[in-house]
């Protein structure tokens, strides 16, 4: 798992699905009326679970970003 964590083309690919995930974010998409979610959980827990999944992201690109960008 740690070789994978160092490997340039997987963070490149984690950096890309973070900075898509930020965009959509940005352009306010509802995340909650996609299909999957609507029939796994309630509105407000599907709101948090995606919620979650934005600080994640950005976790991702505050934390890797510099690294790929300086090197």
């Amino acid at each position: 798992m740690t070789a994978l964590m160092n490997d340039p083309a997987f963070i490149t690919i984690g950096l890309l699905f973070a900075v898509i995930r930020i965009y959509l974010e940005v352009i306010q998409f509802d995340f909650a009326r996609l299909p999957v979610t609507q029939r796994l959980m309630p509105q407000e827990q599907a709101q948090r679970f995606h919620k979650m999944g934005f600080y994640m992201s950005l976790g991702y690109f505050i934390t890797f970003a510099p690294g790929m960008l300086l090197s």
